[in-house]
């Protein structure tokens, strides 16, 4: 029997990422240059966003309300 790796969560472009929170990928960028919310870097100037992560950093803080996340 063969055991596989766990699965990792999917990493979303900001456009994904807006789509997914329902905002525009202008805000994502600010989130991002604000600290507010994680990212993984990839390349020089790339970032990807794991969507659970986001709701969990965004939900933590009560300045912004998160009401509900679309599904990909």
């Amino acid at each position: 029997m063969m055991t596989l790796p766990p699965t990792t969560p999917p990493l979303l472009t900001r456009e994904g990422l807006g789509l997914a929170l329902g905002v525009h990928k202008t805000t994502v960028t600010r989130l991002t240059a604000l600290g507010r919310i994680p990212y993984v870097s990839v390349g020089r100037r790339g970032k990807r966003y794991e969507l659970q992560a986001v709701v969990r950093a965004l939900a933590s803080k009560p300045s912004v309300v998160v009401t509900e996340a679309v599904a990909l």
